[in-house]
């Protein structure tokens, strides 16, 4: 099995499980903004949750896309067949997951919430509760266009009664360490989570970022963020929180670890791989 990174911040343990990396052409992710000449031609975006021990609690932020979902209109997640769940048990027992963090509700981050068990969708992690924003899933239920993430991904936890909503505004905390902190522009309610422990961070950004040239360019506007310039604003906003703090920056979608530092010279930024 291949061996998932693993970080620490402070008490807490950090592991990655990965779901799958997808090439996509660097002009399709950020659309009509630069020339094939001037960067690369194409990017590889990650799908993959993390998981926290903290010295009490078990969390997993956002559960990657799933498999066998129905996803025709994106094939980057149409009916797929990864072995994230032996990578899954082979770092926790789901069993024992106490929280599970969504950061929002797009279906790539949601979608291992539950797995197909006798025939149903069926919570993946049948102990934990389960958070995400009162707004989002509002929305959600509302749109024709998301009822089958709804279906498949969000419904069973809510019939359940593992399904908790919160308002992302008021940064809600969890397990004493973790907190919700407000970052919209890529959704409506897209928020991130930071951790603060024994005096070290960690930003767990969702999608504030798909790939690392938007750390050196934060004006570049991934096709799938809602609110560009609102997700531009929050993008430099964290970007300068992270890089005050030195705290170590854990992306949804970057390749390789997906974990690094943001540095900041002559009032630019680069990425210093973990």
């Amino acid at each position: 099995m291949t061996k998932m990174p693993h970080f620490r911040v402070g008490e807490c343990e950090i592991f990655k499980v990965l779901e799958q990396e997808v090439p996509i052409p660097t002009a399709t992710l950020y659309p009509n903004q630069f020339t094939d000449d001037v960067q690369p031609q194409s990017v590889t975006l990650s799908m993959h949750s993390w998981i926290v021990r903290t010295p009490d609690t078990l969390i997993v932020i956002d559960t990657a896309t799933g498999n066998q979902r129905e996803r025709p209109g994106s094939p980057m997640f149409h009916q797929l067949n990864t072995p994230y769940a032996e990578r899954l048990i082979g770092i926790i027992d789901p069993q024992q997951v106490d929280i599970v963090l969504m950061t929002h509700l797009h279906g790539d981050h949601v979608g291992w919430n539950t797995h197909w068990q006798n025939d149903a969708w069926r919570p993946m992690f049948p102990h934990a509760r389960y958070i995400c924003s009162a707004a989002g899933l509002a929305r959600w239920q509302q749109d024709p266009a998301r009822a089958a993430i709804v279906a498949d991904s969000l419904t069973p936890v809510i019939e359940s009664g593992q399904l908790e909503t919160i308002d992302v505004d008021s940064r809600p905390q969890f397990a004493g360490l973790l907190r919700y902190e407000p970052t919209p522009g890529h959704s409506h309610d897209h928020a991130s989570i930071i951790l603060h422990s024994a005096g070290e961070y960690a930003l767990f950004s969702g999608d504030l970022l798909h790939n690392e040239i938007q750390i050196s360019q934060p004006q570049l506007a991934s096709r799938f963020c809602e609110n560009t310039q609102q997700a531009q604003r929050q993008r430099s906003r964290m970007l300068n929180w992270a890089a005050d703090r030195q705290a170590l920056w854990f992306s949804s979608h970057f390749a390789g670890s997906s974990a690094g530092y943001i540095v900041r010279e002559n009032n630019q930024f680069r990425w210093q791989s973990a």
